[in-house]
């Protein structure tokens, strides 16, 4: 089986580990298709596709990049470089990107054009209902009628999916974790209490928050990431001297081994409004996952996380949760794993259960050719909804299925 991913956007770095379970199920070969990506994802596809054999990609030019909009809606592939695709019909089409995406509807045009009647899935996140200025509500709908199956990656996005009129089958599929790369430790950690964040120093991940509460705890703070936010942690790592580290971006070769330095990795996101595809128009942004904290959990390390968006769903019974932008709470919850140490060791063994049962990308990786097998099958379509060689689903990977309206 053929399977064509199409995927725009600078922060897809974890993706390499899904397609590399992709690339090991049985008689699978695997192309994607990308544009305007980080040089850490074109560095680790271009590695994935020298130890992979079944493995392609292509990365290709594009317009109007994330950088000149401040949004992954405007990304589009560069006129004609779709044909390098073309040697090989590929059995299913699997679309990276929300159904507004400029680039979604380049790629829904490819597969009408040079591959009538091939099965086209949808990744969808939005967990808020977000109205697009036009054209990109017609191109919405336009995404909605051509996709034969969803995979919405939190019961909040498949209810944003819902509201905004896909009427098409949908399975909840999360993202995940390579929980062979991300392993606890083997010794204990015996230096100072540290609190981790993992991700882009920007208002809308509590940054300012995280620095008060660690100040007030008195714990050592180690943070891994970039943004316009660095220099007020560049000042409190000046203010607290030895206290605070903040270490550049990580690859995911590298991010293990930083994580299992920490005692707790904390989540502090707030909700905020973007004003940054067009000045008059307010997009609320909302934590849509919090991936960091399944990583978090395959290292056996427990997790703190706010109550926006999908945060609590996702730490689940496995994590202390704390109201949004209250510093004092998430000192409070740091305060408890610090001094109460089975409460850290019970979250952080649930945890790893959790990761592991839930959230692998092996795992997942399996639900998805699962489905696509059937998709890319005319009589496949009409079986049962999970036929007795596909995995069992966990809590996580359930099916919604609304028949499709007349067209």
């Amino acid at each position: 089986m053929r399977i064509l991913i199409i995927a725009v956007g600078k922060r897809t770095e974890h993706w390499i580990s899904l397609f590399a379970a992709l690339a090991d199920q049985p008689g699978t070969e695997l192309t994607v298709y990308a544009a305007d990506v980080s040089a850490l994802t074109a560095r680790a596809l271009h590695e994935l596709a020298s130890d992979q054999k079944r493995f392609r990609y292509h990365v290709v030019p594009h317009l109007l990049g994330e950088d000149r909009t401040g949004h992954m809606a405007s990304v589009m592939f560069h006129p004609g470089s779709g044909r390098r695709l073309l040697s090989r019909r590929p059995d299913v089409v699997h679309i990276i990107g929300e159904a507004a995406y400029l680039s979604t509807r380049q790629a829904i045009r490819l597969r009408n054009r040079y591959w009538p009647g091939v099965p086209v899935t949808l990744y969808a996140a939005q967990n808020v209902v977000m109205r697009f200025p036009f054209p990109f509500p017609i191109l919405e709908r336009r995404t909605y009628r051509a996709v034969d199956h969803a995979f919405p990656i939190t019961p909040s996005a498949l209810r944003v999916l819902r509201t905004k009129g896909y009427r098409g089958p949908a399975t909840i599929v999360p993202l995940g974790v390579d929980t062979d790369r991300f392993t606890p430790r083997e010794a204990p950690r015996t230096h100072p209490f540290t609190v981790g964040f993992v991700g882009r120093l920007e208002p809308h991940k509590g940054i300012g928050d995280l620095l008060r509460a660690a100040e007030r705890v008195d714990c050592d703070l180690l943070i891994v990431g970039d943004g316009s936010l660095r220099g007020e942690v560049e000042r409190a790592a000046s203010d607290r001297p030895g206290r605070v580290e903040l270490r550049p971006w990580a690859d995911h070769a590298e991010l293990p081994a930083l994580m299992n330095r920490m005692h707790v990795l904390a989540l502090p996101s707030v909700e905020i409004v973007q004003r940054n595809l067009v000045p008059w128009i307010g997009i609320p942004l909302r934590e849509q996952f919090g991936r960091v904290l399944v990583e978090a959990m395959a290292c056996e390390i427990p997790v703190v996380g706010s109550d926006t968006g999908d945060i609590p769903h996702v730490i689940g019974p496995s994590g202390l949760v704390f109201p949004a932008g209250d510093a004092d709470a998430l000192a409070d919850r740091l305060g408890q794993i610090r001094d109460d140490p089975a409460l850290a060791r019970r979250l952080a063994a649930s945890g790893r259960s959790r990761a592991r049962e839930e959230f692998s990308w092996r795992r997942i990786a399996e639900a998805l050719h699962c489905a696509w097998q059937r998709l890319a099958t005319p009589v496949g379509r009409l079986r049962p909804c999970r036929p007795p060689d596909c995995p069992p689903p966990s809590a996580y990977h359930r099916q919604d299925r609304i028949e499709r309206s007349p067209e």
